[in-house]
């Protein structure tokens, strides 16, 4: 413990020396308490520029012009108002390529002690949920690529999404970051009250310490949402506590200018220059600061462990839809109590329930996962070699940033933009995960192989294939086929999502398509781009797989089945298979096969699947027992890019995104100019198809819309089944 110096002179004389320099300001003036008294707040703007690795060229050009840009310049104007930067690795390596000057920009404001860099996971992951082995190493490459592009040696990190895991502070550490943002959120999860977040703690696993700093919920809907005069006043409400006292804000670069309405409210109508005007006019209590100041100049306020969580309205997003809307409920009637301290009291759900709210994400996870090991097994080989080439070592690297780029946050979830639900990105990752697999694969010489295992860890056993040329997943529920990746054109053509209320499709009915004039959040912010949307929104009872197995009535219709108002006669959609494999010189050979019921009745369902070395796949069905109406195998295919993917039935082309019966055919075709590719599907005997697109209802920036996630294909045969039947049909893969 410190002690006070024995003799109090010195102390006193140095006050009397300090006041001596102070000017005479009287006590009743309104200068008095900020000039002689009242100690300064500092406030941390930290803002965080990001783009999904595969988004389209356009949208970062507009957004560069809509926010990065403007930003910048407006900061440029304001020489005393520092803040924290950070972009993400793919949006920072474009910025280099496409806008030089804005990298220019940004080294002169960080020569000029303005701007701190933060780094981070390089292509933006959730680091709790990728492999051990990529965490550190991700953060370390950023790291590196910031001190060479930047010339800047960041020691705090932005933490994707804010989700935190109580593990966390070991592998950060590792990576050389002594210090980060959360949401103030986490800390009231932990018991902690308004009063007690005025600085950082330190927060630690395994003795390795990490310094978080809560960002403020009320600041990022004040800033940029509220006027200035409100945010001036909040600012000095809490001021004047001690010299250490410290608010944050953490959030999204893109809400100046890129989220709706938000570039006129920003730049046009002067909201950012009115805010930095205001800090300039108020230095004498209120001053901007960075983390790196604040964490060597104070010390933490404490220790704490933070539960695994994110800010808050990513609770809400992960929990079931019906618990969202429950959730909502709840704190409404919570907040007339309590007020916005009811926030701290109800917690939804951790990010990871997004592999459990939606199967496609958490095939994708897993596929990651899987892909990951073979990765790390070839870069080891490569790096293991005694005498490596420098171009040995750029190839090792360049494997690892496919793997890293595959790991991108944004596809594996949906809150109120697209994310999940927008095909690009979901594309983007398999195109990277599959280049890297292929990649991986040349190097260990690896051929084929057959994996039977949980790989999806849902209780059922999956069965993995894999051959130079495909990759697939089959599994005992359903029977179904899950991926039909195409090694070489690095894409699943089976990469589609089923259609699922989310707790928004609630609020269509209360929507509007007019402006009344004021900037809202984007919670708040509800519109339709179709009058007639409510029309569209059909729910799937099922995954939309593959090689499903389907018996409707006679009277069945295509418009019925698409609309979800259709009646299922057997019990094989979501019933168990048994699953067998064998290889032979020919191929691989999947054999699939239940023991169900039909309206009652006993019928048995066997499908073979031969994977040929020659690209074909054939699949023969078996059906056995009492059944009279239509048997349907249904495909989910999804061929996206431009221009679109036609269907060639008949002798004519029609869009991939039709809705038509083709009666009677035995081969139809799935052109795809985009990837120079054709599929060819090839039937031993008439059968009707079936096809409609598939199609979600989702928040953009611009409002609610449809979606096309893929077409659905049946292949329809007319049965009077009293006995045994046997069909069949192959897929080619054609150049």
């Amino acid at each position: 413990m410190q002690q006070a110096p024995k003799d109090p002179l010195p102390v006193l004389h140095q006050a009397a020396r300090l006041a001596a320099r102070l000017p005479a300001v009287r006590a009743d003036s309104p200068d008095y308490i900020s000039k002689t008294v009242m100690p300064k707040l500092r406030l941390i703007l930290a803002l965080h520029s990001h783009q999904p690795v595969g988004n389209f060229d356009h949208v970062l050009e507009d957004s560069y012009f809509k926010a990065y840009l403007p930003f910048l310049e407006t900061l440029n104007r304001y020489p005393s108002v520092k803040v924290v930067l950070h972009y993400s690795g793919f949006l920072l390596v474009w910025l280099e390529k496409n806008h030089p000057e804005y990298i220019e920009m940004l080294r002169s404001l960080i020569k000029a002690g303005r701007v701190e860099m933060l780094s981070g996971g390089f292509y933006e992951p959730i680091l709790a949920v990728i492999p051990e082995v990529d965490r550190a190493p991700q953060i370390e490459e950023f790291s590196r690529h910031i001190r060479k592009h930047l010339g800047y040696s960041p020691e705090g990190m932005w933490l994707a999404e804010r989700v935190w895991e109580p593990q966390m502070p070991k592998y950060i550490s590792q990576a050389g970051i002594r210090y980060l943002s959360v949401d103030d959120h986490h800390f009231r999860l932990s018991g902690l009250k308004e009063q007690d977040l005025r600085g950082y703690y330190l927060s630690e696993d395994e003795g390795y310490t990490i310094g978080v700093f809560p960002g403020s919920e009320k600041l990022r809907y004040l800033i940029p949402f509220g006027t200035v005069d409100k945010l001036t006043a909040y600012l000095r409400e809490i001021s004047g506590t001690s010299d250490s006292t410290l608010i944050t804000m953490a959030d999204d670069l893109e809400k100046f200018g890129v989220w709706p309405e938000t570039y006129k409210h920003c730049y046009e109508d002067g909201w950012l220059n009115r805010f930095f005007r205001s800090l300039t006019a108020n230095e004498t209590w209120v001053q901007t600061t960075t983390f790196k100041e604040y964490f060597h100049e104070f010390p933490p306020s404490g220790r704490v462990y933070l539960p695994a969580a994110s800010y808050r309205e990513m609770g809400e997003w992960a929990l079931p839809c019906e618990g969202t809307i429950e959730y909502e409920h709840v704190l409404d009637k919570m907040q007339l109590i309590l007020g916005d301290s009811a926030k701290g009291l109800l917690r939804g759900g951790i990010w990871r329930s997004f592999f459990a709210k939606y199967q496609e994400s958490n095939h994708i996870h897993k596929r990651m996962l899987q892909i990951s090991k073979i990765v790390h097994e070839a870069t080891d080989k490569m790096q293991g070699k005694r005498n490596i080439t420098k171009p040995e070592l750029r190839a090792a690297n360049a494997l690892l940033h496919e793997l890293w780029k595959g790991q991108c946050n944004d596809a594996y979830w949906h809150g109120i933009f697209g994310g999940l639900y927008l095909p690009h990105l979901r594309s983007s990752l398999y195109r990277h995960l599959l280049t890297a697999e292929r990649e991986a694969e040349d190097i260990l010489k690896k051929n084929i192989a057959v994996e039977r295992s949980d790989f999806d860890c849902d209780g059922r056993d999956e069965v993995s294939v894999s051959t130079p040329d495909f990759a697939l997943s089959f599994s005992e529920q359903g029977g179904s086929l899950l991926e039909l990746s195409l090694k070489e054109k690095a894409v699943n053509i089976l990469d589609i999502l089923s259609r699922r209320s989310e707790a928004y499709h609630e609020k269509i009915l209360h929507a509007v398509s007019s402006d009344n004039g004021q900037t809202k959040t984007i919670h708040d912010q509800i519109r339709l781009k179709e009058a007639d949307i409510k029309k569209h929104v059909v729910y799937d009872n099922y995954r939309r797989a593959s090689l499903i197995d389907r018996f409707f009535t006679e009277t069945t219709s295509l418009e019925q089945v698409m609309r979800s108002e259709y009646t299922e006669l057997g019990d094989f959609i979501k019933g168990d298979y048994a699953i067998r494999t064998s290889k032979n010189s020919k191929g691989i050979n999947v054999r699939l096969a239940r023991n169900g019921t039909v309206l009652g009745n006993p019928v048995s369902v066997e499908k073979t699947i031969r994977i040929a070395k020659t690209k074909e796949i054939q699949v023969r069905h078996t059906i056995e027992g009492s059944f009279s109406g239509i048997f349907a195998t249904e495909f989910n295919i999804s061929l996206l890019g431009s221009p679109e993917a036609s269907i060639v039935c008949g002798g004519k082309d029609v869009p991939i995104r039709s809705r038509e019966v083709h009666d009677g055919i035995r081969e139809f075709l799935l052109r795809y100019d985009f990837l120079n590719l054709s599929v060819a599907f090839e039937f031993d005997e008439e059968t009707d198809l079936w096809h409609y697109p598939v199609e979600t209802i989702s928040m953009s920036e611009q409002g609610m819309e449809r979606l096309y996630q893929g077409t659905c294909f049946l292949f329809a045969k007319r049965l009077n089944l009293n006995g045994k039947h046997s069909t069949g049909f192959a897929i080619r893969f054609l150049e």
